[in-house]
């Protein structure tokens, strides 16, 4: 590896590392030296994005640069066309569209190993997570999430329920954990401040390991479990357990599953989720997983036509607990059925490595948009779409070695089969 690429490889892992931890960062600074606004938090954003978009440019090839443009500038073309029929605009829609894009280039940018650097990252979220498990009145005076949240998204106090804890709102439960069943400690944010979107690293970093476990090796794949199940415990997250076990038993069938069913692989978990409440007979919400899809449900039955066209600016704040509404209201059925087959079909994975990968993001981003919408996060959405950037490109170019190598061995031993017979 040249001095270049490796140069390469820490700056893409350390804007990588930056995105899902900036909110760990600008809370300390609010909590210990100044307040600070939703302007702070979206300057960060606009930091990594830059970022992602100057290393990623110069390692795409030819046609991934083709289709990256043309999806920025579809996207584009989509708000400048909402923006002229309504006269209003919320780039809050745009920037959740970006994210896909800007961290696929990160991830094309990143040469090294992406095993070993995601192992690094559960490393940390494992060590702030035990510290703040160990000492969770110091985590919360060193962070204060509570404040955090109120300074720069736009909480109010009424949102946090527990005046005992100056944690995330979801931090603490009324009821009794599910891990750890009878203890008081909350739920561990770790450096997202927050546990939903822990859950959500959880499932990521299971489906990672799920990829490689082969390239793990026996010490790795032992590690890996730990950290998946340390960290379960330590956020008690009841879809992180449930996605995690489902992934386990589906992932024989994903690493043979075609990459271009991947869309089927969606559709049908939404479609199951509809099916199960209505099985089930739930006619409200509770707090119960099959009480939150029926939110999902719900709310698909009684979206407006404006809304299902993403004409409807309001609409979608009005869907935090439905991934699935949030999505359609926010960008169109149009653009959600187009990122359907774009993924499917477009964003093609060369390896079986990547096909299994492909494969259960899908169906974990589908399972998410049933009851929340953090995947739009850019602390979600970067560690999937940098893994499928890595997958998609840089395994592109050492299959391609890899057959040039072939090809090239097969020309010499051919050459020297008839040397010897002449």
């Amino acid at each position: 590896m040249s001095p270049g690429d490796a140069w390469r490889n820490r700056i893409a892992a350390l804007l990588l590392l930056f995105a899902v931890g900036y909110n760990f960062l600008l809370a300390i600074v609010n909590a210990q030296l100044f307040a600070i606004g939703p302007s702070a938090a979206y300057a960060a954003e606009l930091v990594a994005y830059a970022g992602c978009f100057l290393l990623g440019v110069g390692t795409l090839d030819r046609n991934g640069m083709a289709l990256v443009l043309a999806g920025i500038g579809s996207l584009v073309l989509l708000n400048l066309a909402r923006t002229l029929v309504l006269w209003e605009v919320d780039l809050k829609f745009l920037r959740d569209a970006l994210v896909p894009f800007a961290f696929l280039m990160l991830g094309t940018a990143y040469r090294g190993s992406l095993p070993r650097l995601l192992l690094w990252l559960a490393l940390v979220v494992v060590l702030v997570a035990a510290f703040e498990m160990a000492f969770p009145t110091l985590y919360g005076d060193l962070a204060d999430p509570r404040s955090y949240f109120i300074n720069t998204r736009g909480a109010v106090e009424e949102d946090f329920w527990n005046p005992d804890s100056n944690l995330n709102v979801n931090a603490t439960r009324p009821g009794e954990r599910i891990w750890l069943a009878g203890m008081t400690l909350p739920r561990a944010s770790s450096i997202f401040v927050e546990p939903v979107t822990m859950g959500n690293f959880i499932i990521f970093f299971a489906a990672v390991a799920l990829t490689f476990r082969r390239a793990l090796g026996v010490g790795g794949q032992v590690l890996s479990l730990a950290v998946v199940l340390f960290l379960l415990i330590a956020s008690d997250g009841r879809l992180a357990t449930a996605t995690c076990l489902m992934m386990l038993v589906l992932a024989p069938l994903f690493r043979r599953l075609d990459q271009s069913l991947s869309m089927l692989v969606f559709m049908g978990v939404v479609a199951g989720g509809w099916l199960l409440v209505r099985l089930a007979g739930v006619e409200a919400y509770e707090d119960t997983l099959l009480g939150r899809i029926y939110v999902t449900v719900d709310a698909l039955s009684n979206m407006s036509p404006r809304a299902w066209l993403g004409l409807d600016l309001g609409a979608p704040y009005t869907y935090s607990d439905s991934g699935i509404a949030y999505f359609i209201a926010s960008q169109s059925l149009a653009t959600v059925l187009a990122f359907l087959v774009g993924y499917a079909f477009l964003l093609r994975m060369p390896t079986t490595h990547g096909q299994l990968f492909k494969n259960l993001f899908i169906f974990a981003f589908a399972l998410s948009l049933l009851v929340s919408n953090s995947y739009f996060s850019i602390k979600t959405g970067a560690l999937w779409w940098f893994a499928c950037g890595y997958l998609w490109q840089v395994q592109v170019g050492r299959v391609a070695a890899a057959r040039r190598w072939i090809e090239d061995r097969s020309a010499r031993d051919g050459a020297l089969h008839a040397l010897a017979r002449a």
